[in-house]
């Protein structure tokens, strides 16, 4: 193949690639935005349930993060 078709084939690549990065992008904007709105309208974030505290605000359980011993079963 001569130079210029290879060239020519690069230059097309390169189009589709960048064609690629701006429908990502889109995409990417697309779905956060929506997520935001899905998250607003639900009132997720700012719901409490029974008055607890947000996770930021509670401490964490001790008792969630402590390490059972000695009660895996051994296979013989």
């Amino acid at each position: 193949m001569t130079d210029e078709r290879w060239q020519r084939i690069l230059r097309v690549m390169d189009e589709a690639f960048a064609d690629y990065l701006t429908g990502m992008a889109t995409l990417r904007e697309r779905v956060v935005m929506d997520l935001g709105r899905k998250l607003s309208d639900s009132k997720v974030l700012n719901a409490r349930r029974g008055g607890q505290p947000l996770p930021e605000e509670r401490p964490a359980s001790a008792a969630r993060h402590a390490r059972r011993r000695g009660s895996r079963h051994r296979r013989s």
